[in-house]
């Protein structure tokens, strides 16, 4: 469910309570019976227009509408698809050029989007190319699919330049600065393996900053300090924050300072 906390009762447009204060009967309403949780308690769980309304002891809260037994079966949010590249989704048989037409990559993504929530994935973030040939359009065609497939999965599209920094790199910052107001939900990339990894990692964090939005950015191989430069970047979380935003912008709970390669934290 995308709210885990308990909603007050709320009856729908025609509907009415009952006595007890209860949304009235229909469709929207689901009674789950004793299900189990992940530290053991068995219990009543019932939804109401796909929130959590009320969760109570087993037995304990009266049906209103649709009821399900599970028996005991352990009942686990829906769970996410964190790292998706939807515009280029189902083309490993495509048996040549990736095609980007808009119609194309909404297809595509649309397809991806609908067989992972077919195996329970109701969340998905697709990692969207921009710049290049294919310019915003890929972009566009995953914002047009996540338009229509609201209500049934939750699309979030980051967007992924390719250059960022040197005079190559400002038609890439402008169109990531458009790709933010057009709806795309993130900025990302992976910064090792651009020409100016430091510089690439700065003009998306500032991009962040200026829109208040979340940040996606990936690392790869065995030698960081080759891929990052002399320094890394450290961001630090304050606590309660539950989205990743960039240093510097307002109210940002995120601190941010440089620490040489030899000060690195280790594995283990």
């Amino acid at each position: 469910m995308s709210d885990s906390q308990p909603q007050p009762p709320r009856s729908s447009g025609g509907g009415s309570g009952n006595s007890d204060g209860l949304p009235g009967t229909d469709s929207t309403t689901l009674l789950l019976c004793s299900a189990r949780l992940t530290d053991g308690r068995t219990v009543d769980v019932r939804l109401s227009d796909g929130r959590i309304e009320a969760v109570g002891t087993a037995g304990s809260l009266p049906a209103v509408g649709a009821r399900v037994d599970l028996s005991g079966h352990l009942l686990l949010p829906a769970p996410a698809e964190p790292h998706a590249h939807s515009d280029t989704a189902l083309t490993a048989d495509a048996g040549g050029p990736v095609p980007y037409r808009t119609e194309e990559v909404q297809r595509r993504t649309t397809e991806a989007v609908l067989l992972q929530l077919g195996h329970g994935a109701t969340a998905v973030r697709s990692h969207v190319r921009i710049g290049d040939v294919q310019g915003l359009r890929s972009m566009e065609a995953v914002l047009q699919a996540r338009r229509s497939l609201r209500g049934l999965a939750d699309l979030t599209a980051v967007a992924v330049p390719r250059l960022l920094t040197g005079l190559a790199g400002a038609d890439g910052l402008s169109m990531l600065r458009d790709a933010v107001k057009m709806g795309a939900g993130a900025v990302g990339g992976l910064p090792g393996a651009r020409p100016r990894p430091a510089g690439y990692t700065e003009a998306v964090l500032e991009v962040a900053a200026e829109h208040g939005c979340p940040v996606d950015l990936h690392t790869e191989g065995d030698d960081p300090a080759r891929r990052a430069g002399s320094r890394r970047w450290w961001a630090a979380c304050g606590p309660g924050s539950r989205s990743v935003r960039a240093p510097g912008s307002p109210g940002c709970p995120w601190r941010r300072r440089s620490v040489p390669p030899d000060s690195w934290p280790r594995p283990g």
